[in-house]
């Protein structure tokens, strides 16, 4: 059942990228999109309970609420994604610390500050009335990925290697998000924004199956 759920999302988000590469968001997309995400919720739902499955499957329903806002234009369905996702990484952010015996700080989250530094000064400037919304939601987001580091320091486990490269690719999916919303739209943003976003909800929930 797991790799049947595991083949369906992917091709369902490839079907989605594919639908909507000219951005113009055909019904087939409208349907996808959800569709996808809830996909990669159910892997989490298979997983061995815990509460930092709970905690997962907790983030991955905010995430896909944050996935039906950005579905529409406008400040409005951009802030109530923003608002959704921002609650998403603290969920995220709780599960990834969640019966840690220490929270050790590896060096490597100087890379994660230095990347959300880059591209909250090419964003910020550009943000006009969103620029706090934006810069709260980037701090927080750069803290999820800290949270994804130290977990994996800890634990060095397989799960937690899982989560660590999710949260990375996070940054990635909404830096090109970002990118789009306000710097200027470009070839296969969209391509790039979904198959990182995908890619990274997907290896978190499947950082449930090797929890501990």
């Amino acid at each position: 059942m797991l790799k049947l759920i595991a083949a369906l999302a992917g091709a369902s988000a490839l079907a989605a990228i594919v639908a909507d590469w000219r951005e113009t968001r055909p019904p087939l997309f409208l349907a996808l999109k959800p569709l996808t995400t809830i996909l990669i919720a159910g892997i989490a739902a298979l997983a061995p309970e815990s509460d930092y499955r709970l905690l997962i499957l907790g983030g991955l329903v905010l995430s896909l609420a944050g996935d039906v806002c950005l579905m529409f234009e406008g400040d409005a369905a951009f802030i109530g994604g923003l608002s959704s996702f921002l609650l998403a990484h603290l969920v995220f952010m709780a599960a990834f610390l969640i019966g840690l015996p220490a929270w050790p700080v590896p060096w490597w989250v100087l890379g994660f500050v230095a990347y959300g530094a880059v591209f909250a000064a090419l964003l910020l400037p550009r943000a006009g009335k969103l620029k706090l919304p934006v810069l709260l939601y980037g701090l927080v987001l750069a803290g999820m990925a800290v949270t994804a580091s130290v977990r994996y320091s800890a634990l060095q486990s397989t799960g937690a290697l899982l989560a660590l490269i999710g949260a990375g690719l996070f940054l990635i999916s909404d830096s090109a998000l970002g990118t789009r919303k306000f710097v200027g739209r470009y070839v296969g943003a969209q391509g790039l924004i979904l198959s990182t976003y995908w890619l990274s909800i997907g290896l978190i929930a499947a950082s449930t199956l090797d929890a501990q």
